[in-house]
């Protein structure tokens, strides 16, 4: 029967298709992010065969993760003392080593100056080949020879061959004599290569710790490993990633952290509902095209064929259509993925180290779909297998009777289905509560996360029925047409609700990931430290520095402005930089620093939290002093009159509420010594001021802020403690490299710290995927619509042999599509909500959920509103005169079938008359 109604079975394989796609898509996409062990070696270590970097001095007790260097720890109870070993001398006599260490350059660009990334080392010697890899031109041979990333030409606006001029680390003039590719480099990104000490005097030999070592003929076996690591020593060896050693003799530190906890539950639930989604778009499909098909199933009945075999012909439908479903699915989504890598990657070869195919996956969503398609032609097969064969073949079908059994039932089970999945929301933020992840505690809550949203698309698929009658009996008061094409839709619910299931599925895993990339956001606008005002550059004048005091304790070094503020200004044009000064508040850094600093006092607030920054000491002013100017910029808003009217009788404005006790704060100054348990000591000096309280946009390291004739008052003495930058607007990057570089031309150690707020991915991405669900849900509905079209030819010829007209076929469908499209995405929007707030709760005794539930309303609202009006709209355009005979034509429909037989009969009697 597939070949009998091809058009049919092609559009039930495309409905299969449509989330295959996206699923292993995704799956491709993910494969290849992750490394194999050969192509970790590539590109970590090119074709050299060990990486070694200094860590420590000699250490007995050190230990190392066999295939993460960076992971290591130390048994030793007292802190390790002694020189640092060079890796030359714990190898034989000849070993040959290749050294990379990270530098930074300031150089002249035709924009000015700029501050660039560069590596010291034989990064272009040929062993590198893989990770590092030569694009065009030749490698140095003499110390004045560089090459950079290809980005690096157009940068630099000159040839190959061209010359660069540092201002930075040492004036001198370099010449370009190729480009080299970096697999950690984005297509953007201006790397400049250079040899050992070709950009300053330093060598690898002089700074260990920032050198890696690569040995290139020499094989690093786990044995050898493990005494280097007791030289202080971590290693990362070709022949321990290609032959690792056993978990039992060398521990991991692999598993799932709670930073990429969001990635890997997204890619299981979407997953898992993607597969789901197939169930019911092929489902539909299927319901439809069984009752189409009852005359020939009543066929099949009357010549002898049993229940189970008609049952198994179209549960066999079903398996074929999903296996090709799912083949070409998969296909078109592998090849989607190739083509995206690239332009995911942008030029970041180490982010997609290769093309990974993960075959068994694959395999397993070609198998999901194949059963997928016998589980959604299963349910209709059942009931075709009791097809009353007498009406059948009568072609006397009732209307089924509407019962309360089915739509109670669906009501509990949706419900149910709501409550594991909220069950499934705390189990997995339970789950990663800790410092590592309980993975069976997170596996088990994404099992009952996929498991409740799949509950309540079955309970609202049995609801449907009713919730169609309860929607008609709305829309059937604005017209005939409304009320033919609604009451068509309500009474025939075996086409009705499997359209209505396919669109409610695509808007629940859209909504669902709507509301995931909006949680998204808000964690990381949650999480973002804010530094300053957003587009506000600002430079610390402290700087810490050992050997002033003479200790392992830092001491903290004032700088002066100096000409910082003209730098920023030349650097960011339009910009108004300014000078703030502040009481430092350095006691916990040494007694060397300061004798004694001023801190306001906090009062005592049990069982509440707060921000870190009221409870530090030793990382900047908690005092600020300037003008309302300077209060403006540090607020990055107006000074509201009540700060403004405080300060000028002489009191202080508050950032944070929690200094603010009885409308005063009051300043303490405490010895710079701490006191035998470590605590701030006793106040030697108090004074309380009345105190108004300024909340900013954002919590900000700024605590206080008074006018300087009120420090004066008070006997404070404030200093220069941070120049403060206000930009215009976003700051390119020609910009923040000429800042960087003025600013590495005045001092080294000099920081610009730019703040441009949090990311903002989500209008994008909910953007993107609105635009995206539009499309699936158009061609969805389409096939489902056409489908339940196909079913109502019939209905449709009764309305053109009764002379209806075009427009009132035209908004008949347009109303049926308001109705199955609109229920739908109101459904789908609305379950799809469920497991997002899952994910947010905060259960007792945790401060935060998994995601913040925060849904993207006007994008939800538009998939719930405007996306069906725009698909009724196209039913609307397509929809036409169902007309199939008369008027000009001949063949099929029900007026021709009306009019032939009565136009023969004519003919026979006109022909018998004619002969008498």
């Amino acid at each position: 029967m597939l070949l009998q109604w091809p058009g049919r079975s092609i559009l039930v394989a495309a409905l299969i298709a449509v989330p295959i796609i996206g699923v292993s898509g995704i799956d491709t996409v993910e494969a290849s992010r992750t490394a194999t062990s050969s192509e970790q070696a590539r590109i970590a270590l090119g074709q050299t065969e060990a990486a070694l970097t200094v860590v420590s001095a000699p250490d007995a007790t050190l230990t190392q993760d066999p295939l993460n260097p960076t992971m290591y720890s130390s048994g030793a109870t007292d802190p390790v003392t002694g020189s640092l070993r060079d890796p030359a001398s714990l190898f034989p006599s000849g070993t040959h080593l290749l050294t990379l260490r990270p530098a930074s350059v300031v150089a002249r660009t035709p924009d000015g100056l700029g501050s660039f990334q560069a590596v010291e080392g034989q990064a272009f010697d040929p062993a590198f080949a893989g990770r590092f890899d030569l694009v065009d031109g030749r490698r140095p041979t003499s110390p004045g020879e560089v090459m950079v990333t290809p980005a690096g030409l157009a940068h630099f606006g000159i040839p190959l061959g061209g010359t660069i001029r540092l201002t930075k680390p040492e004036p001198r003039d370099l010449r370009v004599v190729g480009t080299l590719s970096d697999v950690d480099a984005a297509t953007a990104t201006v790397v400049v290569f250079g040899d050992d000490g070709a950009f300053d005097d330093a060598t690898a030999r002089s700074a260990l710790t920032e050198t890696t070592f690569y040995a290139t003929d020499r094989s690093v076996p786990w044995s050898e490993v493990r005494r280097l690591n007791a030289q202080g020593v971590t290693v990362l060896s070709r022949s321990v990633l290609l032959d690792p050693p056993s978990e039992r003799v060398a521990p991991r530190t692999d598993g799932i952290e709670q930073g990429n906890l969001f990635g890997v539950l997204a890619v299981a639930l979407v997953g898992a509902f993607g597969m789901f989604e197939v169930c019911l778009l092929a489902g539909a499909a299927f319901a439809v095209g069984a009752k189409r098909r009852q005359r020939e199933l009543a066929i099949l009945s009357s010549v002898g064929a049993e229940r189970r075999t008609i049952f198994a012909v179209m549960s066999f439908e079903g398996i074929l259509l999903g296996f090709v479903g799912g083949l070409v699915g998969t296909g078109i989504g592998v090849l989607a993925a190739r083509v995206a890598l690239p332009i995911l990657a942008d030029g970041v070869a180490s982010q997609y180290p290769g093309f990974h195919v993960d075959l068994p996956v694959l395999a397993l969503i070609v198998l999901g779909a194949t059963v997928s398609g016998w589980i959604a032609a299963a349910v209709p097969a059942r009931a075709a297998s009791r097809v009353d064969v007498v009406a059948a073949l009568r072609g006397a079908l009732r209307p089924p009777r509407a019962t309360l059994k089915r739509p109670i039932v669906g009501f509990f089970i949706a419900v149910g289905g709501s409550i594991v999945a909220l069950m499934g929301g705390l189990v997995v933020i339970a789950s990663q509560q800790g410092d590592q992840v309980n993975q069976h505690a997170f596996s088990g809550g994404v099992a009952l996360l996929v498991a409740g949203p799949v509950l309540m698309q079955v309970g609202a698929v049995l609801l449907a029925p009713r919730l169609l009658r309860w929607a008609t009996s709305i829309l059937s008061t604005l017209g005939s047409a409304a009320r033919l094409g609604t009451r068509d839709a309500s009474r025939n619910p075996s086409r009705s609700v499997p359209a209505l299931a396919a669109i409610m599925s695509t808007v629940f895993v859209s909504a669902f990931v709507m509301c995931l990339v909006s949680g998204g956001q808000a964690l990381t606008i949650r999480d973002h430290q804010w530094n300053s005002p957003l587009d506000t550059a600002a430079v610390g004048l402290y700087t810490y520095d050992n050997a002033t005091s003479g200790s392992q304790s830092p001491v903290a070094v004032r700088r002066t402005a100096g000409s910082i503020p003209t730098a920023l200004e030349q650097a960011f044009p339009g910009s108004r930089a300014r000078v703030l000064s502040g009481l430092p508040d350095f006691g916990e850094l040494g007694d060397e620093a300061v004798s004694s600093y001023v801190v306001p006092r906090l009062p005592a607030e049990p069982n509440t939290q707060r921000p870190i920054y009221l409870d530090s000491t030793g990382s900047g002013d908690h005092v600020l002093v300037g003008s309302e100017s300077d209060l403006r910029a540090i607020l990055g808003e107006s000074v509201s009159p009540e700060s403004e009217a405080t300060l000028r009788a002489g009191g202080v404005v508050s950032l944070y509420p929690q200094y603010v006790a009885k409308g005063h704060v009051t300043l303490d100054t405490v010895p710079a010594k701490p006191a035998a348990d470590g605590s701030a000591g006793p106040a030697t000096r108090s004074v309380s001021v009345p105190a108004t309280v300024q909340r900013p946009p954002h919590d900000m390291s700024f605590g206080l802020f008074l006018l300087p004739s009120t420090a004066a008052r008070l006997g404070l003495h404030p200093a220069p403690s941070m120049v403060l930058a206000t930009l215009d607007g976003p700051p390119t990057s020609a910009e923040r490299e000429a800042a960087a570089a003025r600013l590495s031309v005045i001092d080294d150690s000099l920081n610009v710290q730019i703040e441009t707020g949090p990311d903002d991915f989500a209008q994008t991405t909910s953007w993107t995927l609105l635009l995206l669900t539009t499309l699936i849900a158009i061609a969805a509905s389409g096939v489902a619509l056409a489908l339940a079209r196909a079913d109502a030819r019939r209905d449709r010829e009764v309305l053109d042999s009764i002379g209806a007209p075009p427009r009132l076929q035209r908004a008949y469908g347009f109303w049926q599509a308001v109705l199955l499209v609109g229920l739908g995405a109101l459904i789908g929007v609305g379950l799809g909500l469920v497991p997002a707030f899952a994910l947010g709760i905060r259960p007792v005794g945790s401060t935060r959920g998994v995601v913040p539930f925060d849904p993207p309303w006007l994008q939800l609202g538009l998939t719930a509103v405007v996306m069906p009006l725009v698909i009724a709209a196209v039913a609307w355009l397509t929809g036409g005169s169902g007309r199939t005979g008369g008027s000009g034509r001949t063949g099929g429909g029900l007026r021709g079938r009306l009019s032939r037989p009565g136009g023969r009969r004519q003919n026979r009697t006109a022909a018998s008359r004619a002969s008498a």
